[in-house]
C-alpha cells in the first residue's frame, strides 16, 4: 500500500469512529431518557395508590387488600425514585466511569 491509500484508509477509519461515538451518545442519552421517565412514572403511580387506599373508607389495619397496596405502592416508590436518582447525569457518569473495563 502506498503512503496517500494508508492516509485515506485512517481517515475513513477516523470517520467511522466519530459516528460510532455519536451513537453511543444519543444511545446513552436515550437510555438515561427512559430511566428517568419510567422512574417518575412510577413514583407517581404508587403516590397515587397510597394515596387512593388512605383516602378510601376502609379499616386499612384490618383489611389485607389495603395493607398489601401500600406495601406495594411504597416498594414502587423506592424503586421509582432509585430510577430517578441513577438516571442523573453525574451520578451515572461516576458509575461508568468506576465500572470495570473489558
Amino acid at each position: 500500500m502506498t503512503e496517500a491509500e494508508v492516509e485515506n484508509e485512517l481517515q475513513n477509519l477516523k470517520a467511522q469512529l466519530a459516528l460510532l461515538q455519536e451513537e453511543h451518545a444519543k444511545t446513552r442519552n436515550g437510555w438515561l431518557w427512559w430511566l428517568r421517565n419510567t422512574g417518575f412514572m412510577l413514583t407517581v403511580f404508587s403516590v397515587a395508590v397510597f394515596a387512593g387506599v388512605l383516602m378510601s373508607h376502609v379499616e386499612v389495619s384490618s383489611n389485607p387488600i389495603a395493607i398489601s397496596l401500600i406495601m406495594m405502592s411504597l416498594f414502587m416508590l423506592a424503586f421509582g425514585l432509585w430510577l430517578m436518582a441513577w438516571s442523573i447525569r453525574r451520578l451515572w457518569e461516576r458509575m461508568m466511569w468506576v465500572a470495570p473495563r473489558q
